[in-house]
């Protein structure tokens, strides 16, 4: 994700089922997977697979801005999985607390 935040606008939302049975709304920002058009990311991100690919691209590139129009439970989960640097899992996980704990 190279652009910056002030460019990044959520330009809507999606409503993925995921295997639990439950649901989870994740904003869509164009960028975040490089090579899908807007029209498209709606029905990608349909899918519990390219939802959780995309949110761990998120987890990786984006801003905190950004990051914080994901629900914070699928954050976390997310998480769990994504290789990130040392650093920038400390500082998720401080923002991540404090803005669970308001």
């Amino acid at each position: 994700m190279r652009r910056t935040s002030t460019y990044l606008k959520s330009i809507g939302f999606v409503r993925c089922p995921l295997p639990t049975g439950k649901k989870v709304r994740i904003p869509v920002f164009v960028g975040v997977f490089k090579h899908a058009t807007a029209d498209s990311l709606f029905e990608l991100l349909k899918s519990p697979d390219a939802a959780r690919k995309y949110t761990v691209l998120a987890l990786q590139h984006a801003s905190w801005p950004l990051l914080r129009k994901f629900p914070h439970h699928w954050l976390h989960e997310c998480m769990k999985e994504t290789p990130l640097r040392p650093g920038r899992r400390k500082a998720l996980k401080l923002l991540l607390n404090n803005a669970t704990a308001r």
